[in-house]
């Protein structure tokens, strides 16, 4: 099949689809037509050309019928669930594509999905705690003397279903420490005992659940315990449970967007009531906090999640399940 880059090359009686359609009447390919050729028209792309005798004339259409496709072409810009649109850099509405839904109502629609994941992903630690095999854990640090910026643990609470441990630590350095702290070995060895003592917990499999910087916390421990015995092993709570960060769920369920950003993102800020006490009051908070997301009250989240101020986003969507 011939190629042509220019127009004054193509052969009388040649025209592409467009300029059939702009005959009177407007013209189309008959149904046995072939191309005869083909014409370059923009970059690298090239329209099929026919022949004249190839064509057959429309069929007119009507106005009702010329009303019907010119409303559904401007449906085309119109989102479906909102009513509302995208635009082009000259503000004009744009076609949506597959499914007619606009920038704004997908957004929504992904950090709805986000609120989900974050919910069920909690769910499955909530049945650990259930099932005594989590406990969530908090630590209370304190500066060290004469040393700027740094601080060492000086207490570690450990909270579960039946058990409560809160055992005050006096690493090396501070001084005087707190009434009735235990040395590091002795404090590690106290927490041990009382996992062990708990029904059904086991020190080696457990889940972790801090609210925030689990890695951080876990690495402390560690180099409380090795920096006051080197030599000392290190307990099967420490080494061998999986830990998570409350607060990665959270910020997702709870949905309060970070005003410093344009477009829905988490603000990784936002925190529940008592995240800034003492390691006994954060515990407690994060036990309650794992314990909404799981309930899930559409009350308990932000009022200003993306779905609470666009909810025709999720018009068409089971609000248990996430959007397709």
């Amino acid at each position: 099949m011939t190629r042509y880059t220019r127009w004054d090359q193509v052969p009388d009686g040649w025209y592409t689809r467009t300029q059939l359609g702009q005959m009177d009447p407007p013209r189309k390919p008959g149904p046995d037509a072939v191309p005869r050729g083909q014409v370059l028209y923009h970059g690298n792309s090239y329209a099929p050309l026919y022949a004249l005798a190839d064509t057959v004339t429309k069929r007119p259409v009507s106005d009702a019928q010329r009303a019907a496709l010119d409303r559904a072409r401007e449906l085309q810009r119109v989102c479906r669930l909102c009513g509302g649109c995208d635009l082009d850099e000259y503000g004009d509405p744009v076609p949506l594509g597959k499914g007619r839904v606009c920038t704004r109502c997908r957004v929504v629609q992904g950090a709805y999905r986000e609120h989900l994941e974050a919910r069920d992903a909690a769910r499955r630690r909530h049945e650990r705690m259930a099932a005594r095999t989590a406990v969530v854990l908090a630590i209370d640090a304190a500066p060290v003397r004469d040393v700027a910026d740094l601080t060492r643990i000086h207490r570690v609470v450990m909270v579960g279903r039946g058990l409560h441990v809160d055992v005050p630590v006096a690493a090396p350095g501070d001084g005087a420490p707190a009434a009735g702290a235990l040395a590091p070995v002795e404090a590690f060895a106290e927490i041990t005992r009382r996992l062990q003592d708990s029904p059904a917990m086991w020190p080696d499999s457990l889940a972790i659940i801090c609210w925030a910087d689990a890695d951080r916390v876990r690495r402390r421990l560690t180099n409380l315990l090795r920096d006051a015995a080197p030599g000392t092993a290190l307990p099967d709570w420490l080494t061998d449970s999986s830990w998570h960060e409350l607060r990665t769920y959270y910020v997702h369920w709870f949905a309060e967007p970070d005003p410093g950003i344009v477009g829905y993102r988490p603000n990784w800020r936002a925190s529940p009531t008592g995240m800034h006490g003492a390691a006994d009051q954060r515990a407690r908070a994060t036990e309650a906090t794992l314990e909404a997301i799981v309930t899930d009250h559409p009350g308990a989240v932000s009022p200003r999640a993306p779905w609470a101020t666009h909810p025709a986003a999720l018009a068409d969507t089971d609000t248990q399940e996430a959007p397709s």
